[in-house]
C-alpha cells in the first residue's frame, strides 16, 4: 500500500495532448513560418516549455518571450482539454481512504493555475508542486524530492504516476516507484516502469488494496504453500516413498488449518486431498444483473445477500452456462450475459481470506424474464440501488464490487478490470 500517490497533470489527469500539440504548432508557425508536422512534435509533451523550445532549437535569449507567446495562445485550445474518464471518482475514492495526494508537473505556477484550477480538481490534493518551484526538472527526480519534502514523506511510501519516460526517468531518480498511464501514454514501448495501469480504477486496486491479503495469516500462508507444494508432489511424483512423505505435507497444511478454524481435521484434509493435478486458482462467476438503476441481488441460506453466481463447473464456459445457470437456478432469472466487467483476486478484495486462490469474474447481464423459484440455495431476491443495499454476504460480493458494476454498466468504453 502507499500512503502518497502523485500525479502528473497533462496526460495523466487531464488529456491536454491535443490542446498542447497544436497550440506548440501554431506558436513555432507563428514564429518560424515552418509548418511543423503534429506528429514531430511530441517530445514537447511532459517537460516544461522553456525545455520544448529549447529542444526545438531557439536561441535562449528568445525563449522567454517565446513562452508568454505560447501561454497567451492556450486560452484558444482550451476547448480540447478534458478531464480523463474515471479520475474524479478515482480522486474521491483514494481521498476516503485517507490518501495523501499530490501533483507534480512542469507547468509552471501561473500555467498551472490557468489550465488546471477551472475543472475543479484542486480541492483533492495536499501537495502540489510546479515547475518553478525547483531548478532542476523532469527528468531529473528533483521535483518529486521537493514533494517529499514538504509532506515529509519516505520515497518507499510514494508511487508518481505520469504518462511519459521523463516521469518514469524522475520517479526513478527519486527513488519512488515509477507507475505509467497507460490511458493517457502515446506508446509504452521502451518506457520502463514499476507498474503499468491500465486505466484509473488499477491506481486503488494498485497502491490502496493489501498488496499480501494473507499478511496478518501467516499461519493460513504457510498452510497453503505446504498443500501447493504436496499436491503438485502427489502428481508429478512416481516414487511411493516420495508421495508419501507429500501425503504426510498435505495433512500437516490440514494440521495448521483445522488449528486455527472451527473446521476439524477430517474436513480440511477432505478438502485438500479432493484437489488432484497441478494447483490453480478455482474460478467463480458473479452475475451483475441491473436494470433501472438497481441491482439484482439473492438473499444467502444465512439471510445476506450476493450476487447470483458460484464455482465454474469444469464442463461450463464462463458465459453461457455458469453465468446463465447459476442466474436461472439462484434468481430464476433468464440472463443475457453482454461484457466482461472485471477479473479480481478474490483475497485482495473479500474477506476472510480462504486457503486456496479463487478468481473472481463478474459478468454484466441484461435481465431477459423470470420469476423465483423456492430451491436449496437462496430464499428470495431483490432489486437495490446502490444507496440502500442489504447487509452482504461480504466473503462472496463487497459493496465496492456492486460499485464497479454499476460503474461498468454505464460506461459503454468501460475497460475490464483485472488483477
Amino acid at each position: 500500500m502507499k500512503k502518497h500517490i502523485i500525479f502528473d497533470v497533462d496526460g495523466t489527469l487531464l488529456d491536454s495532448e491535443e490542446a498542447v500539440l497544436l497550440s506548440f504548432q501554431e506558436t513555432l508557425y507563428r514564429k518560424t513560418g515552418k509548418k511543423t508536422d503534429i506528429r514531430d512534435l511530441k517530445y514537447a509533451l511532459g517537460i516544461p516549455s522553456e525545455a520544448a523550445l529549447r529542444q526545438y532549437g531557439f536561441p535562449e535569449e528568445e525563449i522567454p518571450e517565446i513562452v508568454d507567446f505560447w501561454g497567451d495562445l492556450t486560452p484558444d485550445y482550451r476547448k480540447f482539454i478534458k478531464v480523463f474518464p474515471g479520475i474524479r471518482p478515482l480522486l474521491e475514492k483514494l481521498k476516503e481512504n485517507g490518501a495523501r495526494l499530490g501533483i507534480v508537473t512542469s507547468r509552471n505556477a501561473e500555467e498551472y493555475r490557468r489550465d488546471f484550477l477551472p475543472f475543479g480538481l484542486e480541492g483533492y490534493f495536499d501537495t502540489v508542486i510546479c515547475a518553478d518551484d525547483t531548478l532542476i526538472h523532469k527528468p531529473y527526480g528533483e521535483p518529486v524530492k521537493e514533494y517529499l519534502r514538504r509532506e515529509n514523506a519516505r520515497a518507499e511510501d510514494a508511487v508518481f504516476i505520469g504518462d511519459t519516460v521523463y516521469d518514469m526517468d524522475c520517479a526513478t531518480d527519486a527513488g519512488v516507484d515509477g507507475a505509467l498511464a497507460l490511458w493517457g501514454c502515446a506508446s509504452p514501448a521502451h518506457i520502463r516502469a514499476d507498474y503499468y495501469l491500465s486505466c484509473p480504477e488499477d491506481v486503488f486496486s494498485s497502491f490502496m488494496l493489501e498488496p499480501d491479503p494473507l499478511k496478518e495469516h501467516k499461519w493460513l500462508k504457510w498452510a497453503m504453500e505446504l498443500q501447493f507444494i504436496a499436491q503438485a508432489g502427489l502428481t508429478y511424483s512416481r516414487d511411493r516413498f516420495g508421495r508419501e512423505r507429500f501425503r504426510r505435507i498435505q495433512e500437516i497444511a490440514a494440521e495448521i488449518v483445522s488449528c486455527n478454524t472451527p473446521m476439524d481435521f477430517e474436513q480440511v484434509d477432505g478438502l485438500f486431498a479432493g484437489e488432484m493435478g497441478y494447483q490453480t486458482p478455482k474460478l467463480d462467476s458473479r452475475a451483475a444483473i441491473i436494470r433501472d438503476g438497481k441491482i439484482l441481488l439473492v438473499q444467502e441460506m444465512d439471510g445476506t445477500w450476493a450476487m447470483p453466481g458460484g464455482w465454474v463447473d469444469m464442463d461450463q464456459t464462463i458465459k453461457e452456462k455458469s453465468t446463465v445457470k447459476e442466474a436461472g437456478e439462484e434468481a430464476g432469472m433468464l440472463v443475457a450475459p453482454v461484457r466482461l466487467g472485471a477479473v479480481q483476486d478474490r483475497n485482495r478484495h473479500n474477506k476472510p481470506p480462504y486457503a486456496y486462490n479463487i478468481c473472481k469474474v463478474f459478468i454484466l447481464c441484461e435481465p431477459v424474464e423470470g420469476e423465483f423459484e423456492k430451491n436449496i440455495e437462496t430464499l428470495g431476491r431483490e432489486w437495490f440501488t446502490l444507496e440502500e443495499l442489504p447487509v452482504l454476504s461480504e466473503d462472496k460480493t463487497t459493496k465496492e464490487q456492486i460499485a464497479m458494476c454499476f460503474e461498468a454498466a454505464a460506461d459503454k468504453d468501460w475497460k475490464v478490470l483485472f488483477d
